[in-house]
């Protein structure tokens, strides 16, 4: 009885060297999220994010190089990983409802996750440590940027009040934001996500919204009188 043929075996693909670059990154990513999670950027080392990530000192020191790097590096990550999130959602949407999604999502994907090493180093912002107060400042102004456009795209098409201060208004929502989730994770539970949606909708509708300049000066009207 002739033998059956043995099956051939593919030979392992071997990663290249673009991808076990992405690889060491990404762990030593999640290791950087997780101290400084558990301990706070000022004492996290590169030392130890190697000992967790299972790599050198020396690789990781010349990945990032320095405590700034660092922050910089995880702020980046946590920047592009909302805007991957955010993209299908505004699909196809500008100004005012933009806006609105962008708040309504960040507010709630903030709140449901378990990963917060952003506000733990905005926690430390003003703390003695000055890179990562830089890298927090530079963090809030691209969020501002980003939101002022879209204010900016809405007064062009009408949709918001012409009068309105986009630079101004953008610190604004920014803040209410960042404000919302440190309440969150001071107490977990604090307020419902849902209910504060809705307001923080409501108020951007109302404020940004013609009609709002139009009942805003009738009232300046009145008083006056």
């Amino acid at each position: 009885m002739a033998a059956s043929p043995q099956p051939t075996r593919s030979p392992l693909r071997r990663r290249t060297q673009a991808q076990r670059r992405e690889l060491s990154d990404q762990r030593m990513l999640d290791a950087a999220f997780r101290l400084i999670e558990r301990q706070g950027g000022s004492r996290t080392t590169l030392v130890e994010i190697g000992d967790l990530s299972g790599y050198s000192h020396g690789l990781v020191s010349h990945r990032f190089g320095s405590k700034a790097a660092l922050v910089r590096a995880v702020t980046e990550r946590l920047q592009r990983e909302f805007a991957k999130m955010l993209e299908p959602a505004l699909a196809g949407l500008h100004g005012m409802e933009a806006l609105i999604v962008t708040a309504e999502t960040y507010l709630r994907t903030a709140a449901a996750s378990d990963r917060n090493a952003m506000y733990v180093l905005i926690g430390e912002a003003l703390g003695p440590l000055r890179a990562i107060r830089a890298e927090m400042a530079e963090a809030d102004r691209k969020f501002r940027k980003s939101v002022q456009k879209l204010i900016e795209e809405g007064v062009r098409t009408g949709e918001m009040r012409s009068d309105v201060d986009p630079a101004a208004y953008s610190a604004v929502f920014v803040g209410t934001l960042r404000g919302l989730i440190v309440q969150h994770l001071m107490k977990p539970r604090a307020f419902d996500v849902d209910r504060v949606c809705r307001e923080l909708v409501t108020s951007i509708e109302r404020n940004l919204s013609p009609a709002y300049r139009a009942a805003g000066a009738s009232r300046s009207r009145t008083h006056a009188r």
